[in-house]
């Protein structure tokens, strides 16, 4: 793990070690270099059916193996069709705003207020649009179960085959069976470049006998192995990976691990099982990928990504400053900017 130090230049503005009041996950880091620094004050909500669905998987798995009972506690499997679209989002702003079930007329106005169908001009046809027992029986098990996640039928089975192929399956049997000491969901949290990082290991396994630490994290989608790369890139995995191997030492403190006797961490892998194929595959991420996720890199085309070490730079900036309208050349070029040319190739 690399040490803090005084010539880091993020270190040189905290010259009393100030500590910002903000504490960032892979998902927060990831918001901020797809969305900007308005996403530090106005985060995006990343929960979706895909992003439900692998937290279940997620939980699942925990209960087969340690007879836990997370998916008794935090969800309910709901036996009617999830309204989705335009009549989901309803739902949401509901849910998330309500204390009870508004009458027909409250949500008329809400339908109004948002502009949902705004193609329709009258009421009758309006309501006729939400007025459905899909709608109401999905907003009334909400508000009865308020406090849980709700997943569908078929999201249950689904996740029920992908747990069994992933405890049995020949890439990923050795994984789940061995004699290692196993955490599970693991949580963690330690200082890197000015603020307090966190996140939470799907599964974590310590060697002892040839003193290594595996760290590994579940992914679950509807496409193929075969374009898991572009998985990784669009949802920037490789922050994930950077943020979670970097709490190596912090994890070792807490467990005791001493790793001046040689306790080394194996290479991160990504365990991804699709939807669609339900065949799991284990990805390893490569020193050149680990690099590349701390310092950046650019692509062929000339696209270049910014790596984590950067993004904490720029958040630290934003963020101490309160400036979230711009990024940080905008303000210091007072809007003046050139134009990328890198990937330009003069005949």
């Amino acid at each position: 793990m690399k040490e803090i130090t005084k010539e880091n230049k993020l270190e040189q503005l905290l010259s009393n070690k100030e500590v910002i009041d903000l504490k960032l996950s892979y998902s927060r880091i990831f918001d901020f270099d797809r969305n900007g620094p308005k996403a530090l004050i106005r985060p995006s909500n990343p929960e979706g059916d895909g992003l439900r669905f692998g937290s279940y998987v997620d939980d699942l798995l925990v209960d087969k193996i340690t007879n836990f009972d997370l998916c008794k506690n935090l969800y309910i499997v709901y036996d009617d069709n999830k309204p989705t679209a335009t009549l989901g989002t309803l739902c949401d702003i509901i849910i998330d705003n309500y204390d009870s079930i508004p009458d027909k007329n409250t949500v008329l106005k809400i339908v109004k207020h948002n502009g949902f169908w705004s193609n329709i001009k009258t009421e009758d046809k309006l309501i006729a649009n939400f007025d459905k027992d899909e709608f109401w029986n999905y907003i009334k098990i909400k508000f009865e179960t308020k406090d849980k996640v709700v997943v569908t039928q078929k999201e249950s089975q689904d996740a029920e085959e992908c747990v069994d192929l992933l405890l049995n399956h020949k890439h990923t049997h050795h994984l789940f069976n061995n004699d290692f000491e196993n955490h599970y969901q693991y949580k963690f949290e330690y200082y890197y470049k000015g603020f307090y990082l966190r996140g939470i290991i799907d599964k974590m396994s310590i060697d002892h006998k040839n003193k290594i630490v595996y760290m590994e994290d579940i992914k679950t989608g509807s496409s193929r192995a075969d374009e898991f790369t572009k998985s990784f890139i669009k949802y920037r995995y490789y922050f994930q990976e950077a943020v979670y191997t970097k709490a190596f030492h912090s994890i070792c403190e807490q467990l005791k691990l001493p790793v001046v006797e040689n306790y080394t961490l194996a290479p991160f892998k990504f365990i991804f099982i699709g939807r669609g194929e339900k065949v799991p595959h284990v990805f390893e991420i490569s020193d050149k990928w680990h690099n590349a996720a701390i310092n950046g890199f650019t692509t062929k085309a000339g696209y270049r990504y910014k790596g984590l070490d950067e993004n904490l730079d720029l958040i630290y900036y934003h963020w101490k400053n309160k400036l979230y309208d711009f990024s940080q050349e905008v303000y210091e070029n007072n809007g003046s900017l050139i134009l990328n040319d890198d990937f330009i190739e003069i005949n």
